[in-house]
């Protein structure tokens, strides 16, 4: 029974229609042409390689925790785990990375890993860490009632570490959980498409360049 896990092919993914925690600070426009079905993001192969690189990396940090988790006084309590179905997540969708226990003190962590560039890891020991990726681990630690998580970023060129310590906060969680509720109310079950939006970090292909950009 176990072993024909193996021979099973991969299912394509499938959208269930909710707003991703991952999607946290993305352009909102975007989003809405995505569920309608009105756009669909393609990548190129140089992008689909930098995807594999920062899966290779993930695949590596879950490995390392698995194996040395018990030198450092830690258990490794769920990986990949889901958001729990519940009133509060009508809307929103997500999957946690790792969740760790402490041995001696039982105290749980939500770990979320993010492979980044050389540059981004200088920003990141700046104390520049973008505000949708704090948000992200906010939004595990409010759904999986955890008081503290860390993103873990690792640069895909250095291999150097660095951990950011996020402490749950309550009126944050709400907050974005009110703009995705309201996303919804408001544009998509209306039918109405969201204004572009300003000032996203890396640019938006749907709202600053592209074919959408002059609608």
């Amino acid at each position: 029974m176990i072993k024909e896990i193996f021979d099973l092919e991969y299912e394509p993914h499938v959208s269930s229609g909710k707003f991703s925690i991952s999607s946290i600070g993305s352009c909102f426009r975007t989003k809405y042409l995505t569920i309608k079905g009105l756009y669909k993001k393609t990548y190129d192969a140089k992008a689909k390689r930098t995807f594999a690189i920062g899966d290779a990396f993930h695949r590596m940090a879950m490995r390392t925790f698995f194996e040395k988790s018990s030198q450092a006084g830690i258990e490794v309590v769920s990986a990949e785990i889901n958001i729990p179905e519940s009133d509060e997540s009508k809307y929103v969708s997500g999957r946690a990375d790792c969740i760790i226990s402490h041995k001696e003190t039982g105290e749980l962590n939500v770990v979320d890993f993010k492979s980044c560039s050389s540059y981004a890891m200088k920003k990141v020991r700046e104390g520049d860490v973008a505000q949708n990726y704090i948000d992200q681990v906010n939004m595990y630690l409010h759904f999986f009632k955890i008081k503290k998580g860390y993103l873990l970023f690792i640069s895909k060129d250095k291999g150097e570490i660095e951990e950011v310590e996020i402490n749950y906060d309550e009126a944050r969680a709400k907050e974005v959980l009110k703009e995705i509720e309201d996303f919804y109310i408001n544009f998509v079950d209306k039918n109405i498409e969201p204004p572009h939006c300003v000032g996203q970090t890396y640019g938006c292909d749907v709202c600053g360049y592209g074919w959408m950009a002059n609608k």
